[in-house]
């Protein structure tokens, strides 16, 4: 059947061309939004193209192995596992499908099936690793171009920064670089051309490997080092033996000629080097690495933190313990981690960090699915190795057919690495199982695996048939339409977004956006947007000088009403977010204190609080809320309470003695009050405000001298902060200083001409030196 399916396999090589690429210009749509909406909206179109053309061929086949199973498998459990989660709906679509979620496990199965389908010759999966070859070169002429511009050229409304790219982060870039040298590096050793083309395929590899050593990103080099030792000895073992062989010796030696730099070893050495070099990444002379030093020449700066193995697998540990079977859901790693981070990390700077995956793509899964979904998953890759260890005994001669089951095998091999080293875009997450069925078709070609063939005599019109017909056709439209709604949602939250920065916009504008955001994807992220801003439209009727105070208090109740509403509302989308709960209990507590002191907000604002504190009960802010709620009441001791308890979960959390401070200077308690802003000017060194309060405090005191290194201090950060110099001036002429405070005094008097206390102070200060004398 050589032109069975053609259409479907075409719709399919372009969209895997174009995945890497898409972008909306002019940044009216996000890069993820518009990924998705092309993945989803091409990955259905070939899957209904396929199916019109079964529909009128009446047969199909697939490569008979357990591998398809094992995937066909997936969605299946992932939807299970969405089903018993909370909110589901985070679980089965997320925001816009992120890789882990129900949707894409399911677009990703069906990549699969529809790519060891169609690919059942060599020509057609020759057609799409040209297409992912060619997709991966442009990204690599976009990446050299932002870099040597240092970010300014190709911004596009979408790329800001020497590290934005097509394909999503900067480690995926790293990932596509490095698969761009692997790719070169097969096809120079395995394909006969012509000598230009050789040295196109040098000069990419020698810039993506370039590239590659830039982004330093260390899994890549892990990646392409097992690439290069891979090529190395399959190239000396396995290809060499073809060159001399049969009836294809000579003309195969002919295809090597071309001197040294045609050898095939050659590029393995070299990017195995380099991959090792930057790997260990030594020390050069004046402390910097090498990695350090390439990337900042051309002011390339990146940093990833995730949580390490241990802490991911700990976590995972304790989500089994409570759901053993199909986990606490898809998408739902940042839950589990604000419930069962360990206490340690509130003591570094990642303690309010909220990771949405653990140690990689692959080890998330275990908490995300359970013991279902990890047994599952590691079927996979159990059998996806066995393939590939009997497809290395059974290479087909054709040097077409060798390459493409070869390239189909390492670009599999190399995505499915990475996915246990990093979390990868929707985009290459996608090619991953694209390339996977690739090499399941180049085996079933190859002769050593059998196909499955389904054949239907008749037209579909059986009741089993037609209800399977309906039920994809369904599920493809549903799937297609929830993420055009959510890309249409998306591009009025930025529409929102862009209005609220712009001067002189009208609220009502701002407000009109997001509510065609909710209206197309009730989101809980747009339903905070939509309270907070009716929020702020009540506080401003609640203190507007114009207008009657009927017609005030009116605009008040109503815009409290949508807020409240809309709060509510996001607890409703998403009940498993802290964040909900938290601007829930915020507007209630807003509500607690006079002059509005509404009935029953106390009571709300805990419950809140409280409900927020069982999703991410190791976090020192929401004892601190609690504390806030209580002083709104007057209750002091319950909340020193609050805020010992806070100052217990992170014994350094500055917001907390804050607080304390301002408690304790209430209180009259100035030794407690200076002890508490002490250790915050210790915790924060740089902050103005903290310095001044605490030479303010030691004023108050009689502590003059420890007053006036406070408030040089501030001066330091700020040297022309007036109320620093004023106190500073105090505590100088209490020391007996009076020259030195009546010239601070005076140079204010200067900026300020017309300040009563300024010229009390100054003729207090002149009268004691003239009697002085």
């Amino acid at each position: 059947m050589p032109t069975s399916y053609r259409i479907s396999f075409r719709i399919l090589a372009l969209t895997l061309f174009l995945a890497p690429l898409f972008f909306v210009p002019g940044g009216a749509v996000s890069l993820g939004n518009a990924k998705s909406l092309l993945l989803i909206l091409g990955i259905l179109a070939a899957a209904a193209t396929f199916f019109a053309e079964f529909l009128r061929r009446k047969e199909f086949s697939l490569p008979r192995h357990h591998l398809v199973y094992a995937v066909l498998l997936l969605p299946i459990v992932y939807l299970l596992s969405s089903l018993l989660s909370t909110p589901s709906s985070l679980s089965l679509l997320g925001y816009n499908f992120e890789v882990g979620t129900f949707g894409s496990i399911l677009l990703g199965a069906l990549t699969l099936f529809l790519a060891s389908a169609t690919l059942s010759e060599s020509s057609r999966a020759l057609q799409a690793t040209l297409a992912l070859f060619g997709s991966l070169a442009i990204l690599a002429l976009f990446a050299t171009v932002k870099i040597l511009s240092g970010g300014s050229f190709l911004v596009l409304g979408n790329f800001v920064g020497s590290m934005a790219n097509p394909v999503g982060n900067w480690t995926d870039l790293a990932v596509a670089m490095g698969l761009l040298a692997t790719l070169s590096m097969l096809a120079l050793g395995m394909l006969p051309m012509k000598s230009s083309f050789k040295a196109l395929l040098w000069g990419l590899f020698l810039l993506s490997t370039a590239l590659l050593a830039v982004i330093h990103f260390a899994p890549a080099f892990i990646l392409t080092l097992a690439a290069s030792v891979f090529a190395f000895l399959y190239f000396s073992r396995v290809e060499n033996g073809f060159y001399f062989s049969h009836s294809q010796g000579e003309r195969e030696g002919k295809g090597r000629s071309g001197g040294f730099l045609s050898n095939p070893a050659l590029m393995p050495v070299v990017l195995g080097i380099v991959s090792l070099l930057f790997l260990v990444n030594p020390a050069l002379p004046g402390g910097r690495t090498a990695g350090d030093t390439l990337s900042g020449a051309f002011g390339v700066s990146n940093a990833e933190i995730h949580p390490t193995l241990a802490t991911t697998l700990s976590i995972s540990k304790s989500v089994l313990s409570q759901r053993s079977l199909f986990g606490s859901g898809p998408n739902t790693f940042t839950n589990d981690w604000l419930i069962y981070k360990p206490a340690d990390i509130n003591t570094t700077r990642f303690w309010a960090v909220e990771f949405p995956f653990g140690a990689g793509f692959v080890a998330t899964q275990v908490a995300a699915t359970g013991v279902v979904g990890s047994i599952l998953w590691l079927a996979f890759f159990v059998l996806l190795l066995a393939l590939a260890a009997k497809a290395l005994g059974n290479i087909p001669e054709s040097r077409a057919a060798r390459f493409t089951m070869i390239s189909a095998l390492t670009v599999s091999l190399f995505l499915w690495a990475a996915s246990f080293l990093y979390v990868p875009s929707l985009a290459l997450f996608t090619v991953a199982f694209a390339f996977t069925g690739a090499f399941l078709a180049a085996c079933r070609a190859a002769g050593f695996l059998p196909s499955w063939n389904a054949r239907f005599a008749e037209v579909p019109g059986r009741p089993v048939t037609a209800f399977f017909a309906v039920i994809c056709v369904c599920g493809a439209v549903f799937l297609g339409w929830t993420e055009l709604e959510r890309t249409l949602a998306a591009f009025h939250y930025g529409r929102a977004a862009s209005l609220a920065n712009m001067p002189g916009t009208a609220v009502a504008s701002v407000e009109a956006e997001l509510m065609k955001a909710v209206k197309f994807a009730p989101l809980d992220s747009y339903y905070l947007a939509l309270s907070q801003l009716n929020f702020s439209k009540a506080q401003i009727a609640a203190s507007s000088a114009t207008g009657t105070p009927e017609a005030n208090r009116a605009a008040f109740e109503e815009s409290l009403g949508r807020s409240i509403q809309a709060a509510r509302a996001a607890v409703a989308a998403n009940p498993a977010s802290y964040g909900n709960w938290i601007a829930l209990g915020n507007i209630y507590a807003a509500l607690v204190p006079d002059p509005l002191k509404i009935e029953g907000s106390y009571e709300s604002a805990e419950y809140a609080y409280n409900e927020a504190f069982k999703r991410n009960p190791a976090n020192p802010e929401l004892p601190l809320l609690l504390a806030g709620l209580e002083l709104s009441r007057g209750n002091v001791a319950d909340a020193r309470s609050y805020i010992r308890s806070s100052l217990a979960l992170k014994d350094n959390y500055a917001e907390a003695y804050v607080l304390l401070a301002r408690l304790e200077s209430a209180a009259k308690n100035t030794s407690a009050a200076i002890a508490s802003a002490e250790k915050v000017a210790e915790l924060l060194p740089e902050d103005v405000g903290i310095h001044f309060e605490l030479g303010v405090l030691k004023y108050s005191a009689g502590d003059y001298a420890g007053a006036a290194a406070s408030l040089e201090q501030a001066l330091k950060l700020s040297p022309d902060y007036a109320n620093a110099k004023y106190y500073l001036a105090l505590s100088l002429a209490q020391m007996g200083r009076k020259d030195e405070a009546l010239a601070l005094l005076d140079g204010l008097k200067a900026a300020n001409p017309s300040s009563p206390d300024l010229d009390a102070a100054i003729q207090s200060l002149s009268a004691r030196n003239t009697a002085k004398k």
